[in-house]
């Protein structure tokens, strides 16, 4: 982990210079499982783990958009695509979602979170794509 840490802050050095009051959080997804369509039925299978990905917050108990796009996407182009919302039970959590059915899901008091992608379980024939859940943990910067 504390590779990790080393590589995000060369990453995020001019940004976090240039913006002292934001929290950055450096992630490392600990475990990916999901399905795979096989065989006209669900099979469930784990998947080797994303490289790692930083999160940036937006200064108001919320994140970038920028960096939920690169977390969920590894590209900030569906930047704008994202809706943040507060946890409805309050407290130190946020979801954000994509229009897609991609859902970032973080938690910053304990520094945890998931990333889960389901459009593609909603397709028909053979061509259903693979439902997925990513645990991360992150290190605040």
């Amino acid at each position: 982990m504390k590779q990790l840490i080393a590589v995000a802050a060369m990453v995020l050095s001019t940004t976090a210079v240039a913006q002292p009051d934001k929290d950055w959080w450096a992630c490392q997804v600990v475990h990916s499982s999901g399905m795979r369509w096989e065989n006209n039925q669900w099979v469930t299978t784990t998947f080797q783990e994303d490289p790692p990905f930083v999160l940036m917050s937006d200064g108001n108990n919320s994140l970038t958009n920028e960096s939920v796009a690169k977390a969920i996407d590894g590209a900030s182009i569906f930047a704008n695509h994202y809706t943040r919302q507060p946890n409805p039970y309050g407290g130190s959590r946020v979801t954000c979602d994509e229009r897609t059915g991609t859902t970032l899901f973080f938690d910053f008091k304990r520094g945890k979170g998931a990333i889960g992608r389901k459009f593609g379980s909603v397709d028909t024939g053979n061509n259903r794509d693979t439902p997925t859940v990513d645990a991360f943990e992150c290190s605040k910067g």
